[in-house]
């Protein structure tokens, strides 16, 4: 089974990375953006006998993102 964990920035985190990229979207003349987000993902597969949605939620919160600035999403692919 592989699941695929979705890491992003809170709400009101600056992302210096996604604010360079809508400046320079804007000055190429994507005038219609009003926002963009930027995030990153893994993708972690499992034997579904020795580990489940629980183990993959505390790896996610332990190790794949910082709690305090990022949220992160889990889905089976």
């Amino acid at each position: 089974m592989i699941y695929r964990v979705f890491v992003n920035y809170k709400k009101g985190i600056l992302d210096p990375e996604a604010e360079a990229i809508k400046k320079t979207a804007k000055r190429m003349g994507f005038k219609s953006m009003k926002n963009i987000s930027k995030g990153k993902f893994f993708d972690i597969e499992i034997s579904e006998k020795k580990a489940g949605l629980e183990e993959i939620r505390n790896l996610s919160e332990e190790l794949l993102s910082n709690p305090v600035i990022e949220n992160f999403k889990i889905l089976k692919k």
